[in-house]
């Protein structure tokens, strides 16, 4: 295969995290691309750049993400080639037996990118332990205060950068207020966040007053009162849309009841995070134009539904920014309406530097299967699979 690096590519459109920038030209050293242009900013489009007039510059066209994140996943129940392949570039996982989890955080880039909260945080017999989706060691059953910092100290120490606790009400019992308040402390001793599952009356006010950092789901099962999203937001909040769960494609109450909460929550100032619940009945594989849809009839601006999927750790609002070696790339520029965006970016495709070089004709892969080496060019992207559960995980 002959050597991407020093290849030259123009794309129509940059993600920078925070907006989309006009023309751009990246220089690829194989493992990473770098911005060599002066990108404007695009409300429509702009004039193109000069860029080097190099033999090996390659005019692909499209627009670039340097990230794409479903921010709620299981990926034990779900095929993390096609997740990748589909467009998501980095993947949380809420909840996996830790010893395989760990298995997840190689650097395997023929998948997303992986961090993980290893087992579930429950109380004895609780959510999600007699579901029936989640395998034996999935989730740890903790009893007084002292034992339910022990599975937090062991997620950690397995490669957990978050810890996840489950409080659902409608499925049995859950730790109490002392328990609760106990593994947040722990956890946030330990710098690490927590996310919550909340699931009855009353629940996401017990994870507000306990300090939690993020909710798992749009609360889905009561109607939140003003004051409690205000200080929801006040206290710096993320909220995991996983709107699409309810109903997949067809609205139910429950979706009603988040929707309505997700708008208020956006309108608050609240910090929103596009994720799925990936393994949770039949959703897409890959970017869900459904659950990116529901934001936005939710009343979640389009630049917030954006910055929920693509958001960057840091990102700048004038520059593009060094992307790779993971991308997701949209083979047209971004459309002008705003309602088409969703399915715009569904089409979106995972790919690495290098076959990023190989679909513009700056390399020369033979691999024998398309989309699945880290070296080989994209192939046509995988049908649907689909691993239903009964619960909301």
């Amino acid at each position: 295969m002959s050597d991407p690096a020093d290849t030259t590519f123009t794309v129509d459109a940059v993600w920078n995290g925070h907006r989309f920038l006009g023309p751009t030209t990246f220089r690829s050293d194989g493992e990473l691309l770098h911005p060599i242009d002066g990108p404007s900013s695009t409300t429509g489009h702009t004039e193109r750049t000069g860029h080097p007039g190099e033999a090996r510059h390659h005019p692909i066209g499209g627009t670039l993400f340097p990230r794409l994140t479903d921010h709620h996943t299981h990926l034990g129940l779900t095929d993390q080639h096609a997740i990748f392949a589909g467009g998501i570039t980095h993947a949380i996982d809420l909840g996996w037996v830790p010893a395989v989890a760990t298995g997840w955080l190689a650097d395997d880039r023929t998948r997303p990118s992986v961090a993980i909260a290893g087992s579930l945080i429950t109380c004895r017999g609780g959510y999600p332990v007699a579901a029936g989706w989640g395998p034996p060691g999935s989730s740890a059953e903790v009893g007084g205060e002292r034992e339910a910092r022990l599975p937090v100290r062991e997620n950690i120490m397995l490669g957990a950068s978050r810890i996840k606790v489950t409080l659902n009400t409608e499925a049995g019992e859950t730790v109490d207020d002392r328990v609760l308040h106990s593994i947040v402390s722990e956890s946030h001793a330990r710098g690490v966040p927590v996310t919550v599952h909340v699931q009855g009356d009353g629940q996401t006010a017990r994870a507000v007053r306990a300090g939690a950092d993020q909710l798992a789901h749009t609360p889905f099962t009561e109607r939140l009162d003003d004051d409690l999203i205000a200080e929801s937001v006040r206290r710096g909040m993320s909220w995991v849309s996983t709107l699409d769960i309810h109903g997949w494609g067809e609205p139910t109450e429950q979706h009603r009841i988040a929707s309505g909460n997700l708008g208020r929550f956006a309108r608050a100032g609240g910090r929103i995070l596009y994720g799925t619940d990936l393994g949770n009945g039949p959703l897409p594989i890959g970017v869900n134009a459904r659950e990116l849809r529901g934001m936005l009839d939710a009343g979640v601006h389009l630049e917030a539904v954006l910055r929920s999927i693509a958001g960057l750790r840091r990102a700048d609002d004038e520059y593009a920014p060094t992307v790779g070696p993971r991308l997701a790339w949209v083979s047209t520029p971004p459309p002008a309406d705003p309602d088409a965006i969703p399915d715009w970016l569904a089409t979106a495709r995972g790919l690495t530097v290098r076959q990023l070089t190989a679909l513009a004709g700056g390399g020369d892969d033979r691999s024998p299967h398309p989309g699945r080496g880290p070296d080989s060019a994209p192939g046509p992207l995988p049908p649907s699979r689909f691993s239903p559960s009964e619960d909301n995980a």
